[in-house]
């Protein structure tokens, strides 16, 4: 189903467009390796990394890949986070 909707985003965006795909989960199928999939199925997409100050400085909430992950253990001091996932796609012009 993920896989469906991510494609139907992609056939819909405008060149120089952006898709943000995101996830309520924990379960890396369902998170970056959904990403990974729509790289190989969609030639002329290209993830756009987030960057610390999208996500207020804290950079433990960015994946090495530049995605955004969060955890429970999260801002534990103020009663830890949810755990979500988000990846920014960005289709090419031309």
């Amino acid at each position: 189903m993920q896989d469906r909707l991510i494609d139907a985003a992609l056939r819909r965006a405008k060149p120089g467009g952006t898709v943000l795909y995101c996830v309520c989960s924990l379960q890396p199928e369902e998170g970056r390796a959904r990403i990974e999939a729509a790289l190989k199925r969609h030639a002329g997409v290209a993830c756009a990394p987030f960057e610390t100050g999208d996500v207020f400085g804290l950079s433990e909430l960015l994946t090495p890949e530049g995605d955004l992950r969060t955890l429970p253990c999260h801002l534990a001091e103020k009663g830890g986070m949810d755990g979500f996932y988000a990846a920014r796609l960005v289709k090419s012009v031309g």
